[in-house]
């Protein structure tokens, strides 16, 4: 299926500002159950997909990522690997030692 076609990229309408009034109003605990529903409602998706809506998923992924990448600024790309060596040794920091 060709990808949809979105007539206001960059602009925000009517009913994504009134989603994100929504998601401003609700408590931490809703905003968690909220998550929790779409994350299983992804991995649902994901668990039906056939081999083929998968391989075509991972390169649709695969280029998009390509794109933002080669797009990047040298300053963006020097920022972005600065916060991903932080977040990478946070993650080696929070694990429990082998014995």
């Amino acid at each position: 299926m060709p990808p949809k076609r979105r007539a206001l990229v960059g602009r925000s309408t009517s009913a994504s500002r009134r989603m994100a009034a929504s998601r401003a109003a609700e408590t931490p605990e809703q905003g968690q159950v909220r998550r929790q529903e779409d994350r299983a409602t992804h991995a649902a998706s994901i668990a039906a997909e056939t081999p083929e809506q998968r391989c075509s998923r991972v390169d649709d992924q695969r280029t998009r990522q390509a794109a933002s990448t080669a797009a990047e600024t040298p300053a963006q790309r020097q920022v972005r690997c600065e916060e991903d060596r932080t977040r990478h040794a946070a993650s080696r920091a929070a694990e429990t030692p082998e014995p």
